[in-house]
């Protein structure tokens, strides 16, 4: 295997001065910083910091309004040809080819470079092992922590001198988060240089040092535990405030023997479930565990292949339309639509629910001031910044007052005080009466909920309070819990 040599004399990526803007908006502002060669360095800042911007300049695909960069002795203007031959990217969009198989995807960047698998494969070769198994199968069939290992190894499929990871963790898993950052260490001790954005305060903290970005400025760069605990209200927030307990005896959810099957695969294999009124409960479990199946089951776009039960007094068989009625959904992936303005928004999916225009426009007002978007009314949902959106989305599956919202990974590559302004706005619901049903790879948001359960390999394999769970299998964290269970599995997370 290559081994890179470190060489700490000269810098391997050198900013000076760099300023962006599009349109009247100041995307960038004189942003100044040096990167060590062999170094591990975070880039971290709020939704709209700037972050993607920047790493959009070191890959030659934006050219800034004012100042420079190089990397590896290149400058991204005059040397942008060659500089792309030694850079790897990944961006924080998954930027491969879904319809093509693992291998070909590999293949398709390695003539790209105008080289072959054969050739790199022991640069690769630790990483392509994991998904090798899957070689056949489709990119886009993959879990979400396959496809960051194949994205990977696309990006390092030319023996790049330098990789840029653009929030290369978001929709991991804990487990699958855990393996990545394994995987930059080892790069790392070969000597390579490595830039990385994280919305993940934990992530960054295993970096040698990080640069903070706040509105497009650089506001510190140093070791992740001094800028972590001098910007620590911005980056390293308190927990939100649960406020009163309002659970009610009654059940909104209760399902027992749930149960989905695809030909011969078992997905979901004898879940049982009770949920009261007003709780809000956590659905964890590995990619690949069997949580969105089982979601998808309980919200009446499944049916189950057996099992029984009901959801909002609703059998979970027969009535399932009306199930549909009676529920909120936020999905995995940001459901609203950018070409339409935040009331727009609001009066679509209202109207799906057979709102009324008098309901709506009474709810309408009180709604946007809940998330702070009074002054965005007319505002397309596409200029938004991604925290926004996500409280727009939430504000909108439960504009119908809702009996039971189920939220999928709902703060997905959302930086810490957006996370923290979204569960705010959870425990404002659940105090209204709705009952919250939340899947989440983020363990310290788990941490939030009245009680957690952790699917493996599509049963339940505990549900207790956070507490409770951590007590029971003698963890300080229940990140710590949730990787004990998760390493259980047999099934491939695929």
């Amino acid at each position: 295997m290559e081994v890179y040599h470190l060489n700490k004399m000269v810098p391997e990526v050198r900013v000076e001065g760099v300023s962006l803007c599009f349109g009247k908006v100041q995307v960038l502002e004189d942003v100044s910083f040096m990167v060590e060669a062999g170094e591990l360095f975070g880039i971290v800042g709020a939704d709209g910091a700037g972050k993607s911007s920047l790493f959009r300049i070191l890959a030659t695909l934006l050219v800034p309004d004012k100042g420079t960069a190089s990397l590896h002795g290149l400058d991204i203007r005059q040397d942008y040809r060659l500089l792309r031959t030694r850079l790897g990217y990944m961006p924080g969009h998954f930027a491969l080819y879904p319809d093509l198989s693992v291998e070909e995807n590999i293949r398709f960047f390695a003539t790209v470079f105008h080289t072959t698998l054969e050739e790199n494969y022991d640069r690769v070769a630790s990483i392509y092992r994991q998904i090798e198994p899957f070689a056949k199968r489709r990119a886009g069939a993959l879990s979400g922590g396959m496809k960051q290992k194949l994205a990977l190894c696309c990006a390092l499929i030319h023996r790049p001198d330098i990789l840029l990871l653009d929030e290369p963790t978001t929709g991991v898993d804990p487990v699958s988060r855990h393996e990545f950052w394994d995987m930059l260490r080892t790069l790392k001790e070969q000597g390579m240089t490595i830039l990385v954005s994280t919305p993940v305060m934990e992530d960054a903290r295993l970096c040698d040092r990080i640069v903070f970005l706040d509105k497009g400025k650089v506001r510190a760069v140093d070791r992740p535990e001094i800028v972590l605990a001098r910007f620590s209200e911005i980056l390293c927030p308190e927990a939100p405030v649960h406020g009163v307990r309002t659970v009610i005896d009654e059940y909104a959810i209760n399902v027992r023997g749930l149960t989905k099957m695809f030909g011969t695969f078992t997905a979901v294999d004898h879940v049982d479930v009770q949920v009261r009124r007003g709780e809000v409960f956590g659905f964890l479990g590995a990619n690949g565990a069997g949580k969105t199946t089982a979601m998808r089951m309980l919200c009446g776009l499944s049916i189950p292949t057996a099992g029984e039960g009901t959801v909002a007094g609703l059998d979970i068989h027969k009535q399932t339309e009306e199930i549909k009625k009676r529920i909120g959904y936020m999905s995995q992936r940001f459901s609203l639509y950018d070409d339409l303005t935040v009331a727009e928004n609001i009066r679509l999916f209202a109207g799906i629910y057979g709102m009324t225009s008098r309901e709506i426009n009474e709810r309408m007002v009180e709604a946007l001031r809940e998330i702070e978007l009074t002054e965005y009314h007319d505002t397309l949902v596409g200029d938004l910044p991604i925290g926004w959106k996500q409280r727009l989305a939430f504000i909108t599956a439960i504009f119908h007052s809702p009996q039971i919202v189920f939220l999928d990974e709902p703060t997905g590559g959302v930086d810490p005080i957006a996370r923290k302004q979204f569960w705010e706005l959870i425990y404002r619901a659940a105090g209204r009466g709705i009952t919250v049903f939340v899947t989440t790879h983020y363990m310290d948001e788990a941490e939030f909920c009245h009680r957690v359960s952790i699917m493996v390999d599509g049963r339940i394999e505990a549900l207790d309070t956070p507490e409770a769970l951590k007590q029971r299998y003698h963890a300080e964290t229940l990140d710590l819990v949730f990787q004990q269970l998760a390493r259980k599995a047999v099934r491939q997370s695929d």
